[in-house]
This record gives structure tokens, sequence and C-alpha cells, in this order.
């Protein structure tokens, strides 16, 4: 609970007028930047407050021309809720050529190779939100190996999935992924439906631009699809939809194999 954050907010719902609204507005923005400018003492809990407040401000439709360099900061710290205002802001605030795009991605670096898979989640959809070409060239190594890797678990290999098809949507040749292909490939036989459904999508964007590379999907996916099929309500509970076992991943394998010839091998 951020009491000064829901002063604030209460403040501005209280206001009669917009000109009310735009004075309370211009007096935080005046409180925040003199704090941000002369108080070297803020810890990283006033940070997050004040980062806050700007962020709702921007979203009630003013411009935001500070702060940035506060919200970068926040990416260091080991505190999930500062960190996650930190990538908050960058996300929604902060463009793609901003001078301070190379320490944004440091962070999203030092987060990527931490243990923590919460911090490995926040950063991959702050890259997924941007999907800035600088971070593409820079990350190109980083988000497959987290894809592929054994030592990953479920929920960060979606992400990185997901991450993967946006920056490759928007900068695919700063992504080499010819020597990840074999094993983008076989995350089809994944225990994980939801990294299956997320690694449908991604391949069935690669495989668009180089189907020969991709073409061991149809042999995994036709016994993907086989599975489904024929899977009982208990076999895919959580992914059973009117008794149907997970129908929106069936579709996305049947547009994936639409892509290539029907297999010559009968069975």
């Amino acid at each position: 609970g951020m009491r000064g954050l829901a002063v604030f907010i209460s403040d501005i719902r209280n206001c009669k007028s917009k000109e009310a609204e735009v004075k309370r507005i211009n007096k935080e923005l005046a409180n925040i930047r003199s704090k941000f400018k002369g108080d070297k003492t803020l810890d990283g809990y006033q940070k997050k407050k004040y980062v806050c407040k700007l962020l709702f401000i921007f979203l009630l439709g003013h411009d935001i021309d500070f702060g940035h360099m506060e919200a970068v900061n926040l990416l260091s710290s080991n505190k999930y809720t500062e960190k996650q205002i930190g990538y908050l802001f960058i996300s929604v605030l902060m463009a793609a050529s901003s001078d301070l795009m190379k320490l944004v991605i440091q962070g999203i670096k030092n987060d990527l190779g931490s243990r923590n898979p919460v911090h490995i989640n926040l950063a991959l959809q702050c890259v997924a939100n941007i999907g800035a070409r600088e971070m593409a060239e820079s990350l190109n190594q980083e988000i497959p190996k987290l894809l592929v890797s054994g030592d990953t678990i479920d929920n960060v290999k979606q992400s990185a999935a997901l991450c993967l098809l946006r920056l490759i949507r928007s900068a695919g040749d700063a992504i080499p992924m010819g020597e990840w292909a074999s094993r983008v490939i076989h995350l089809l036989n994944d225990q994980h439906l939801g990294v299956v459904t997320a690694a449908v999508s991604l391949i069935q964007l690669l495989s668009n631009s180089s189907p020969d590379e991709y073409k061991g999907c149809v042999a995994l996916g036709v016994s993907r699809l086989s599975r489904i099929v024929t899977s009982s309500y208990t076999d895919l509970q959580d992914y059973t939809y009117y008794f149907v076992p997970a129908p929106w991943l069936s579709v996305k394998l049947l547009r994936l194999l639409q892509n290539y010839p029907p297999p010559e091998d009968a069975t």
C-alpha cells in the first residue's frame, strides 16, 4: 500500500473541474521533479511511489518528460514491486530510440541471467512490449538459449517463445534462428501444453520464411495432434473447452501443417 499514491489518486478523483485537476497535477509534478533533482537519499520505495504517480498522470493524458532514469534505476532492485514498476514505466513511456535504452538492455540482461524466474519473466515481457531492434540485436543469444534450455521452467519458456515471436516480427533479420531450429522444433514434444502452444506460433512464423529448416515440425506436429485428438478429458483437463481437448492448439497445429505437403508416410 503506497499511501501517498492513494491520496493523490483520491485528490484527482475529487476535483470538481478540469482546471482543478490540472492544477493538482502540476503541483504534484513540481514536487516529484524537485524530489528527483534535490533529494539524494530517496530509497527504492519512494522512487517506486513517485514513478507510479508519473504513470498515473500519463494515463490521464498528460505528457511526462522526466523520471525515466529513476525507472531504470528500479530495475536493479531485488524487490519485486520496485522492479515491476520500473519495467512497467519503461514499457509504457520509453521510446525505442531513447538514449537510456542501452542501460535498460543491460538491466534486462542482468535479469535474464538471474535464477529468479519472476525477474526473468518481467524482463521478457518488457522486451516483448517494446520490441525494439536494438533489443533484438543485443539479446539474440540470451532469449533463444532460455527457450531451449533444459533448466528453464515452463512459464519462462512460454514467455521466451512469445517474446521471440514479437522480436522476429519487428526485426527478424537481427535474430539468426538457424542454429536453434532443431531444438525449437522439439518443443512440440514438450509436456507443458502452454509451452507447445507458444512454440507452434513461433514455428509457424519461422517456417513461413525458412520452410526447409523447419520441415521436421511435420512429423512432430502430426504426432502431437494425434495425441490431442485421442486424449481423454482427464489427460488435458486444464486445456479442455466444452469437452474438446486443446482446441486452440489443434487449430494452430493444423495451420502449421498447411505450410507443408501431406507426409508420404501413411502412418
